[in-house]
Parts: C-alpha cells; sequence; structure tokens
C-alpha cells in the first residue's frame, strides 16, 4: 500500500511524465498563474489592445488589457458610453485566440 502511495510523489518529483519525457522543455519559458491575471507581455492582450486601438469606436478610449489565462482577457477602466464598452467587448473577442473576454468597464 505504501508503494502505491508514493509513486505518483516520486514522478512528480523527478520532473518526468509517465513516458519518461521531462515534463518542461528545457530553456521554455514557464509561468503559473496563481488565480491573479498574467504578466501584461503575452501576445494575446498585445493583439487584443492592438485591435481596439485599430477601431474607430474604441481608438481613443483607455482601456487596460490584461491576459487572464491563455485565452482569455480582461478589459479595465473608464468609457464614455455603453456603446463603446459593447464595442470594446466585441473587438476584444474577434481577436484569435480569445475565447472569454471579461469585460470590466464601466460608464465614466
Amino acid at each position: 500500500m505504501k508503494v502505491v502511495i508514493w509513486v505518483p510523489v516520486l514522478v512528480l518529483l523527478s520532473g518526468c511524465g509517465f513516458d519518461g519525457s521531462p515534463i518542461f522543455a528545457e530553456g521554455a519559458e514557464h509561468k503559473i498563474n496563481m488565480g491573479g491575471a498574467v504578466a501584461d507581455t503575452m501576445p494575446l492582450s498585445l493583439q487584443v489592445k492592438q485591435a481596439l486601438r485599430s477601431n474607430a469606436q474604441t481608438s481613443l478610449s483607455q482601456i487596460q488589457v490584461s491576459t487572464v489565462s491563455e485565452d482569455s482577457v480582461k478589459l479595465a477602466g473608464g468609457v464614455d458610453n455603453d456603446a463603446i464598452r459593447q464595442e470594446a467587448e466585441r473587438v476584444a473577442g474577434q481577436v484569435p485566440g480569445v475565447r472569454f473576454v471579461v469585460n470590466s468597464l464601466h460608464i465614466r
């Protein structure tokens, strides 16, 4: 019984997958998300920012974009009206790779 309990622990501590391959590729960047926003340097948030700047309705708004997970972004800040708020969410949702948009924009 004790052997069965320790096998999963040993596999995790050894850094190898079940097939013997490394769990993490050498030289690759690894990020751990502890529930907060991931660093803003991720390409997804940068693509959303660029899309918002390219849109006539949202280009002048001060909208902060942060990556929440690999397929989710959060929009924050204040906008002038609900039409801009909805357009920002629509534009962000159309960026390739975005599956979820957390719209925390408020009307000023």
